[in-house]
């Protein structure tokens, strides 16, 4: 296989699986929306009613906000502060392979290009 070829294959998985690990982690963070609504419905009124997704939106940066700031320490529910750190977690892991992958993807097209 012409190593163009394989590149473009390997380019592909790397979007299908960077997409498929987005929507897999806004599944789990309105999943936990969800809870803390039904759980601690004051607070998600008070926040405005945060949803997570990857478009500009006003509930996004709520929701963004909520967690990148660590907000949901403060409701006092072990349960669901856990599951939200365990996302926090899972958020950065998942933007970190997007950056280091892309990168390398990068470095491989760069160098086809500029090395063959």
């Amino acid at each position: 296989m012409e190593p163009e070829k394989a590149l473009a294959i390997v380019a592909l998985i790397w979007l299908i699986v960077s997409v498929l690990a987005m929507a897999r982690s806004i599944r789990r963070g309105r999943e936990l929306a969800d809870m803390l609504a039904s759980r601690h419905p004051e607070t998600y009124e008070a926040l405005g009613r945060p949803q997570p997704g990857y478009f500009e939106s006003t509930r996004r940066t709520r929701f963004a906000r909520f967690v990148g700031r660590r907000d949901f320490q403060t409701l006092g529910d072990e349960s669901l502060v856990a599951q939200f750190e365990a996302y926090r977690k899972s958020e950065a892991r998942v933007v970190l392979f997007a950056i280091l992958s892309g990168s390398v993807l990068a470095l491989l097209v760069v160098a086809l290009r500029y090395f063959k």
